[in-house]
């Protein structure tokens, strides 16, 4: 029997306690902090999941055998190699091949190093190195921070005023703290993204499934980047030559990579590719589930999501296969609108008590006086799973209409881009 305690507090971690809660082996399930929704099926516990010491004394004086991480945070303050030192199975990848994600430079670098395909970068450290790569490799020009901005560290450049408002962003007003100390310019490749998600043991590995993330605040990728406000999977543009290209030039060589390194990769691993002339090169890699994509994929898995966790901790991939239901999932992010930049919480969310058979995902919620209210940007994943792709969209914005709380704001065209691929696959 296992006693989990599971890290984090958006919809990724409620999808995650959902998946482990199913399975009869899971004697008890805390989560830390946890939300509202994820209450319901785990015990929320009020911990800092940044601080080591006191996660360490939780999981002694309850008994705790497994620990799941979440989000990137605790993986970069290496809490897996902590929890290693002190005989305790905990799931994700150490704090140095957390770099992958942590730090755009080391993943790109290593990139380089290992001749995995991706655009055109250079480190820069001030304003005037940035100017001078503008004339080399002219609009657009993206922008990322080098460490972690939730999501929210990379912008795209069309013109002088965007750069130089990024710049300001960046390295005046240090909008991303730390995080943009240095930064990774980039050329801006176009094509189509899609995120593939693999599972690794630090020997081998298995895609788990596609899916394609729709990053901007508003309806046809306009506005600001954000957390993610919808996704949709499996993504029809994933198809089996493309699969074989990311196997073979992405995935079996950054793996190596990090053995290489002595840092062999366990956990998830979730490639962000952009496809231009049917060629896959990683845009980035996250060492975690996507928020909202964890939302789709881990619905869709048939097969018991511990045994994923133990036989990633365990290196005994190669003798688990994993089921996948074939149906599409769609996910609505529900959000608060200001949304990725002010907004006001606290708000009143009615609509929820008529979804008991449906799956809602809970990520900035909390209660108030016995009812749900606001308490971050990203308030709900409403999540719907069909054959059909359009039945599964019209159904996850079915749901989206009858929860509501003042100033909900959501993206109306989720999942739309498939039907392009979809038509392909059909002439």
């Amino acid at each position: 029997m296992y006693n989990i305690l599971l890290l984090g507090s958006g919809g990724r971690e409620h999808s995650i306690a959902w998946a482990l809660s199913k399975d009869k082996r899971v004697k008890n399930l805390f989560c830390a902090p946890g939300n509202a929704g994820i209450s319901s099926i785990a015990k929320s516990v009020p911990i800092n999941i940044l601080d080591n010491d006191l996660l360490y004394d939780f999981v002694i004086k309850n008994s705790i055998n497994l620990v799941v991480v979440g989000p990137e945070q605790p993986l970069e303050n290496g809490v897996v190699n902590y929890f290693n030192d002190k005989g305790i199975q905990i799931f994700g990848p150490n704090e140095y091949a957390s770099q992958l994600e942590t730090s755009k430079l080391f993943a790109r670098y290593i990139m380089e190093e290992s001749n995995i395909p991706q655009p055109a970068f250079f480190e820069c450290n001030d304003e005037l190195e940035i100017f001078s790569l503008k004339n080399k490799l002219g609009f657009p020009l993206v922008l990322k921070a080098d460490g972690l901005a939730a999501g929210k560290g990379v912008i795209i450049c069309n013109n002088d005023d965007e750069l130089n408002k990024a710049i300001d962003d960046m390295f005046t007003n240090k909008k991303f703290g730390k995080a943009s100390t240095k930064i990774s310019v980039e050329e801006c490749l176009k094509g189509e993204e899609v995120s593939v998600f693999v599972i690794c043991d630090g020997e081998n590995y298995k895609i788990i499934n596609s899916a394609q993330d729709h990053k901007r605040i508003y309806d046809n990728d306009q506005g600001p980047n954000t957390g993610g406000m919808g996704a949709y999977s499996p993504a029809p543009q994933f198809n089996n030559k493309l699969r074989k290209k990311v196997e073979n030039n992405i995935i079996k060589p950054i793996l190596s990579a990090m053995r290489d390194r002595g840092n062999p990769y366990k956990g998830f691993l979730y490639i962000g590719i952009m496809v231009e002339n049917n060629e896959p090169y990683v845009i980035e890699f996250n060492v975690r589930l996507g928020d909202p994509e964890a939302q789709v994929i881990i619905p869709l898995i048939k097969s018991s999501f511990l045994d994923i966790i133990l036989s990633s901790i365990n290196g005994t991939l190669n003798n688990f296969e994993i089921e996948l239901d074939d149906k599409y999932a769609v996910t609505v992010v529900l959000a608060a609108d200001g949304y990725p930049e002010s907004y006001e919480k606290g708000k009143e969310i009615s609509g929820l008590n008529n979804l008991d058979s449906d799956i809602v995902f809970h990520a900035g919620t909390d209660i108030k006086n016995g009812k749900f209210i606001t308490n971050g940007g990203r308030v709900l994943n409403v999540v719907a799973l069909n054959k059909n792709l359009k039945f599964a969209i019209d159904h996850a914005y079915t749901l989206a209409s009858k929860i509501n709380f003042d100033n909900k704001y959501f993206r109306k065209d989720i999942a739309s881009k498939a039907f392009k691929y979809l038509k392909e696959q059909d002439s």
